[in-house]
């Protein structure tokens, strides 16, 4: 079934079999689209919300633990638990632009996870990051958005897969902590450009 959905503006890089878009083009959801509905086994769900997509990422990310792999070595595990979330990246992405779903979900630095992130799980969140890794939360939230960390988790030594398997049993490369305080901030004496600064909410 081919799916014809137009996009404006809208750009993204090629992985994992998709392709890239600059201005305006036809984009046909065939075989990336559902080559990331396979992965995360959402086939069935093609209304998917962004809660659904969430779980579905979740249960597909443990799933390549190797506690649950005895007979798979630590890269080909890697390697599907990025792969999933590259496919997990693209469904968040197509779940904001896609008209047929607009209303339901968008990118995620616009979403407020206080409606899918528990207060309880935040704060399971928070002590595994302590507890396993060393590091507060927040340090490891922006480390998961920073490009060259990406690359060195797709690296091949004991590090990079003690995080990649932290991240399988713990959201994976998916928001973890609630919602930001957005602080607008005036620049220039006469009003001029006005620009945001995030702040993350301190844990109850």
């Amino acid at each position: 079934m081919q799916v014809a959905t137009k996009l404006s503006r809208f750009s993204y890089k090629i992985s994992n079999g998709f392709f890239f878009n600059s201005t305006r083009v036809n984009f046909s959801a065939d075989a990336a689209f559902n080559s990331a509905m396979s992965q995360l086994k959402l086939s069935d769900n093609l209304n998917f919300s962004n809660a659904d997509l969430r779980n579905a990422y979740f249960t597909a990310a443990k799933l390549c633990h190797p506690d649950l792999n005895k007979t798979k070595d630590s890269d080909e595990l890697s390697s599907k638990f990025l792969k999933i979330t590259e496919a997990y990246e693209y469904l968040q992405q197509h779940n904001a632009t896609n008209p047929l779903m607009k209303r339901r979900g968008a990118n995620e630095e616009d979403i407020d996870w206080t409606h899918y992130i528990s207060k309880s799980e935040e704060q399971l969140y928070r002590d595994a990051c302590q507890d396993i890794l060393g590091l507060d939360a927040e340090t490891v939230e922006e480390s998961k958005k920073c490009s060259l960390f990406r690359d060195w988790l797709k690296g091949k030594t004991d590090a990079a897969f003690h995080w990649n398997n932290f991240f399988m049993l713990h959201g994976g490369l998916a928001p973890m902590l609630r919602n930001e305080k957005i602080i607008n901030i005036t620049s220039g004496e006469f009003g001029g450009r006005r620009r945001k600064r995030l702040f993350r909410k301190k844990p109850q």
